[in-house]
């Protein structure tokens, strides 16, 4: 941690937070309908839009007055240690095509351990926000996730992917939830569904072939909210083992359960 850093409550990292992902959300919404140049990342990785890049710029610009180090999607940065967490556009592919299921991500986290979080939905003008041990909240108010107790009564999120659909294993782990819950949804933007899950939206999530940023604001809005994350086997949950479930509670023994087969 840095001097400058280390004087700073983190009440006002959170609304830092809060802000920057404000800042990056504002640009989204200008530009949605009209993204600019479009490129594919490499290794098949997604697209990336000119409005994820000013999107992150604008982030990036508010965070580093604390000196804190950044990871963010689109420039890298620190894997390890106390660092800024940063998803300058969740859901691209949504957004690319006019679709209003997108988000801006941030999160501090030590490691593993996620401090606070906020995943911020440009077009509904709704700023998830937590802070560990003191609650979630949706613009100011409390979040708490859904009561629904049985699985087979449930409403599950995941995304429906050239990810999930090239592998086999993945395809009969979606069937197998598919064919146990009450509804599936595919919104295809990981923080946007984790924070969902948080409002109580829908019951559960989980997704394979993550990165970091799009797991860690979004896992510390279930916790606070009230419910649970894991890895798919219902291990603790590591920000770098690319897979998540996230759920009310209530129903994750029998959601990792149909996940593990």
């Amino acid at each position: 941690m840095t001097r400058r850093s280390a004087g700073v409550r983190r009440n006002d990292l959170l609304e830092l937070a809060i802000a920057a992902a404000r800042s990056g959300g504002a640009i989204l919404r200008e530009r949605y309908g009209r993204p600019g140049r479009i490129t594919m990342k490499p290794g098949g990785a997604g697209p990336v839009s000119d409005a994820d890049l000013a999107s992150e710029a604008a982030i990036l610009a508010r965070l580093r007055e604390t000196s804190l180090p950044i990871l963010s999607e689109e420039s890298g940065g620190a894997r390890s240690g106390r660092r800024w967490i940063v998803d300058p556009l969740d859901g691209t592919g949504n957004f690319i095509r006019h679709l209003p299921w997108f988000g801006v991500g941030i999160a501090l986290a030590t490691d593993d351990i996620v401090e606070l979080g906020v995943v911020y939905a440009p077009i509904t003008d709704e700023v998830f926000a937590a802070a560990r041990g003191r609650g979630a909240t949706l613009n100011g108010k409390r979040l708490r996730v859904s009561e629904t107790a049985l699985l087979a009564q449930s409403c599950i999120a995941t995304s429906i992917d050239h990810g999930m659909c090239a592998v086999p294993a993945r395809i009969r782990r979606f069937a197998r939830v598919a064919a146990r819950v009450g509804e599936m949804r595919s919104p295809n933007a990981a923080l946007v569904d984790l924070a969902y899950v948080a409002a109580g939206r829908t019951d559960g999530f989980w997704e394979d072939g993550l990165s970091p940023w799009d797991i860690a604001a979004g896992s510390v809005l279930v916790v606070e909210a009230g419910g649970v994350t894991s890895g798919l086997k219902g291990t603790p949950l590591r920000l770098g083992q690319r897979s998540i479930v996230a759920t009310n509670g209530r129903i994750h023994a029998e959601m990792t359960a149909a996940l593990r087969g």
